[in-house]
């Protein structure tokens, strides 16, 4: 399990991450177990350095033993025009368009890697600017064994809104004010099931709390996001049930004019002993 969140304002888009992946395996009885939870997976890749181009992943954490995070980088090598066999694939950035960008890592990730071996599923946001444009865009790729659902709009561009998927519990009773258990509960007390959605949409008007508007400055949107990530991480810590969301929180923040910018991000190899150029 894992949390990815995405938060869209005005002129700013923010993804955030924790940094868990969850091992599996079939037992000799045929039942799934747990058998690890790793806590140093990356899930948030900028996708052209320095261009306000980004991605972000949940689910499957590897294809055919090669990480996402690594299949990532391949992408971006060919975006970055790096791949003498996929010249057609290097961006403009006189032209570039996101849905365009979006087309791209679905055919390189569905096509090219997932279909070839369907495991589990695969989810991805592709967000960013496109060319000469004001406000982010964000599209989300779903893929699972039977098909790929996607690139949809997360939500239309320049819209304020939070996108997050993973262990979804926390962030929906934070920012909807209503556990996505309501409808079952509502069954449970005797609402006839055709009279169930509306009640959750009533009780959801009442009660809900926005909390991302347009107007927000990048530092209330980059807080608020470490904010709904640790908080997923201590909600699963503290019940029932595996430790699957945790290590540390990962945080970029894509602006049209600072481009892909790192705000918290894990450091695996020691820069005192990786000096620049060495």
């Amino acid at each position: 399990m894992t949390i990815a969140l995405a938060i869209n304002v005005g002129d700013s888009l923010v993804l955030a991450s924790d940094s868990a992946t969850t091992q599996r395996a079939v037992l000799p009885s045929g039942q799934t177990s747990t058998i690890n939870v790793w806590n140093s997976a990356n899930k948030i890749f900028n996708l052209r350095k320095a261009w306000a181009i980004g991605a972000m992943t949940w689910g499957q954490a590897e294809i055919g033993g090669r990480s996402i995070a690594t299949l990532a980088k391949d992408l971006r090598s060919r975006l970055s025009g790096q791949s003498e066999d996929h010249a057609d694939w290097t961006l403009d950035p006189s032209s570039i368009t996101l849905s365009d960008v979006a087309d791209r890592a679905r055919s390189f990730f569905y096509d090219e890697h997932f279909s070839k071996k369907p495991e589990g599923t695969l989810g991805l946001l592709i967000g960013g600017y496109s060319a000469n444009q004001q406000a982010a865009e964000w599209y989300i790729v779903e893929m699972d064994k039977t098909a790929c659902h996607g690139p949809n709009e997360a939500l239309p561009a320049g819209a304020a809104g939070l996108v997050w998927r993973g262990q979804p519990e926390a962030i929906a009773r934070l920012a909807s004010g209503l556990s996505l258990d309501l409808g079952r509960a509502l069954q449970n007390l005797q609402v006839p099931a055709n009279q169930v959605d509306a009640y959750v949409d009533a009780i959801k008007r009442q009660v809900e709390r926005p909390m991302a508007w347009a107007g927000m400055p990048i530092g209330e949107v980059i807080d608020l996001a470490e904010f709904l990530v640790d908080a997923t991480i201590k909600f699963v810590r503290f019940t029932p049930g595996d430790a699957s969301v945790g290590g540390p929180i990962e945080i970029a923040a894509l602006t049209k004019h600072e481009g892909f910018k790192w705000i918290k991000r894990k450091h695996h190899f020691s820069t005192d002993l990786n000096p620049s150029g060495g």
